[in-house]
Order: structure tokens, then sequence, then C-alpha cells
């Protein structure tokens, strides 16, 4: 299986890319390391896997994350071709409206998918401000997952896998971590995320916040 993240930039180092590889050895990596166009920004760029052309599914995964207890079960996730498997965002990351899932991690066959590429790759700069302008998430740069949301439900059947197994975190803030808490409890039926050094038996995948995230989290 191959997986494919963006690393663009100097805010997460080698030591980012070091991690992953370490929990997926036996997966191929590809890591995009420069926009692929010079007026495509930060995370659309994940959108460059679509155009891959394979027969496999690939997965697709942010950098921002820890993988713990058996988080392998999440990548080997099973999907049949003309489905596309996301994480549920049961914390809600849209500001408004009934979008479903984050944009953490994706799996899907990019052959099912190049539909979605062409329309990105033909107005991008449209895309890339569209959900900001329209009040769904905030800027400079965001929206990716959103408008790879509208384009699976056009022609795919979105899939997800369990809620308890993926949270998003903050390494400060006991406000934000009881409201998460709180919010996994009605979720999942869980009572707990993070308790005594431990993530809950059931977490698999923990997307921190971006101001909170650093590699010195996961080691």
């Amino acid at each position: 299986m191959r997986i494919v993240a963006v690393r663009i930039g100097n805010k997460y180092g080698p030591e980012t890319e070091g991690y992953l590889e370490s929990k997926m050895p036996e997966c191929k990596w590809h890591w995009i390391r420069q926009p692929i166009r010079p007026d495509i920004w930060l995370q659309w760029n994940k959108l460059a896997a679509m155009s891959i052309d394979t027969d496999e599914c690939v997965v697709v995964c942010d950098i921002d994350i820890m993988l713990e207890n058996d988080y392998k079960d999440l990548f080997y996730y099973p999907i049949k071709k003309g489905q596309f498997m996301a994480i549920p965002s049961w914390w809600g990351d849209a500001i408004h409206g009934e979008y479903l899932i984050n944009g953490g991690f994706y799996k899907y066959y990019p052959k099912d998918c190049k539909y979605i590429f062409d329309e990105f790759m033909k107005n991008a700069s449209h895309w890339q401000t569209y959900y900001i302008k329209e009040g769904i998430t905030i800027g400079p740069i965001n929206g990716e997952q959103y408008f790879v949301e509208d384009m699976v439900n056009q022609r795919l059947e979105l899939i997800t896998c369990p809620p308890s197994w993926v949270t998003r975190w903050s390494g400060d803030g006991i406000q934000w971590q009881f409201q998460a808490t709180q919010k996994y409890k009605a979720a999942t039926g869980n009572d707990y995320i993070y308790m005594g050094d431990e993530w809950h038996p059931d977490i698999k995948f923990i997307h921190f916040t971006q101001q909170n995230f650093s590699f010195t989290t996961i080691t």
C-alpha cells in the first residue's frame, strides 16, 4: 500500500517523516515536499494523490498526528472500488453545514477520484478560497476537506471508520480537553479520551490542533 503525505515548508522537520515511516514500515511512503504547481497551497497538494496511475488503493494522511494502540486497523480498513473512506469529524470542523469528515486521513482508489483532481486543477484559484468566502471555514488557507467531501458525494460512496477510533486533541488547555471529551462521549459512549498518560484503547489516530502540535508531543 502507498501512503501519501505533504510536508511543505519548515514547520515540520524530517523527524516527523521518520516517525510516521517507522509506524508503517511495510508501506511505500510518498512525500510531497514541493507544491505540485506554484499556485497550489499547502494541504491542497494532497489532491495530487488522486492522479496516481495505479489500480491499488492509497492512503493520504496529515503529519500533525500520533498513532496509538492498534492503529494499523485504520490504515488497512477495507474499502471497495467506488468507495471513499475518511475519518469522521465528530468534533465538528465546519463553522456551519453538514460536513461529516476530517481531512487528516483518506483512503481511496485514485482512478475513482481522478475527476476530483481534474476539477480542482481547472479551478484551483476558485476552490482554494471558496469555503472561506462561504463562511464554512476560516483562512488564510483552508477548505480542502470540504471540497473533497462535496466532490466525493457526487459520484462515490463516502464511508468512515468508527468515531471512537479518532480524536482531535490539544496539548494544552483543560477547558478545550474537557469539551472535546464531552463530545467524544456523546459520539462514542466512551468515558474518556486521555487519562493518566494513556489514550483510550479504542483510539488509533490523534490529530492535533495546528497551534499545539510539535514533534516533541509524539516522541
